[in-house]
């Protein structure tokens, strides 16, 4: 196991064995040569023939003396080795305690600044923090969790700009049309009523994905419709303010079923038709054609064809539900504009 993933309390066990272990060691070599040493020292000093038992089985008071001297040399001289020993290990025992701590406390601090670049949305990287397995672990949550909240952010930011643009077109429209009414410069009539409802439902169903901020992915629902009639009803939520930009518009449509979410189908429609508003000049036109399995939006356009890296929120969203439907999506140049085609299966 690598050396900074050991754990923590099995760590602070090696700071404190490694001292005592070196105490052991340095007494236990001091005593045997202090045995040894003080051994040989009294062996010289004594005279001890073969008849040493037989003539004089007793020790002689000075050579009592002599064991004595012996006894307090060696006590002395193991309680220096000791006194040694025990500083040495009590010296390695600070220094290690004192880098043990640094090492905490920097891991600790690297931890600390990490949370906050993590309130300043900032990324972090702690590949390389982490002073035992518990902080290392701790590290990658705490990594983890700042992916997640920068995706949530990013989720939140682009979710907020897909509101906007989802909502303001509708508005926009609705507000032109009770300004058209207030000026009388429209008739009063049930279809025109039918419209703005219509742009208020849309913005409703837009507001109900706000629960998605969260980074939750969008749950669709799948159902078998006529494709014609949704096409067509929010192609005339869009006939004021296409008139008020002087732009023709025109549907050609016939019968064709898919299965899918309906609801965001139309929202599919819905910022296509946003997008051809936004680019085509005065002047222009817009046509819906439904023919042979697939849907093209066409319109006046002089300029280059938008990369699927650059889309925006509007058109993001038509690329995820294409692919999640199993459809195609892209856009085609022909003579004076631009096409964007839907093919299903």
């Amino acid at each position: 196991m690598h050396l900074k993933e050991t754990k923590l309390s099995t760590k602070f066990l090696l700071y404190v064995i490694i001292p005592v272990a070196i105490m052991g060691i340095l007494m236990a070599f001091g005593e045997k040569r202090i045995f040894e040493n003080r051994f040989d020292s009294f062996a010289k000093t004594q005279f001890m023939d073969r008849n040493f038992y037989v003539l004089d089985p007793y020790f002689s008071k000075a050579r009592l003396n002599n064991i004595d001297d012996v006894k307090r040399a060696t006590m002395l001289e193991i309680i220096v080795s000791f006194i040694f020993a025990f500083g040495t290990s009590l010296a390695i025992s600070i220094i290690l305690a004192e880098l043990f701590q640094r090492k905490i406390a920097q891991s600790l601090t690297e931890l600390s600044t990490a949370v906050k670049k993590i309130e300043n949305g900032e990324k972090i990287d702690l590949s390389k923090s982490g002073f035992s397995s518990e902080i290392s672990d701790l590290g990658k949550k705490i990594e983890s969790l700042s992916v997640q909240l920068n995706l949530r952010t990013d989720t939140r930011k682009a979710m907020t700009s897909s509101v906007y643009h989802e909502i303001m077109t509708p508005l926009g429209v609705v507000k032109m049309q009770l300004e058209a009414l207030k000026d009388k410069m429209i008739p009063y009539d049930d279809e025109l009523i039918d419209k703005m409802i219509l742009n208020v439902d849309h913005i409703s169903e837009v507001l109900k994905d706000l629960k998605n901020i969260e980074g939750r992915e969008i749950e669709y629902s799948i159902e078998s419709f006529d494709v014609s009639k949704d096409v067509e009803e929010v192609g005339k939520s869009f006939i004021a303010i296409f008139e008020s930009r002087k732009i023709s518009f025109e549907t050609r449509t016939e019968s064709l079923k898919i299965s899918a979410d309906r609801r965001r189908f139309r929202q599919v429609i819905f910022n296509l038709l946003s997008n051809a508003v936004k680019y085509t000049p005065s002047g222009g036109k817009v046509l819906i054609d439904i023919k042979n399995n697939e849907i093209d939006l066409s319109n006046t356009f002089d300029g280059s064809l938008p990369d699927p890296s650059t889309y925006g929120t509007g058109l993001k969203f038509v690329k995820n539900f294409c692919e999640h439907h199993g459809f195609k999506f892209f856009f085609d140049y022909f003579h004076g504009g631009v096409v964007a085609k839907i093919i299903f299966r």
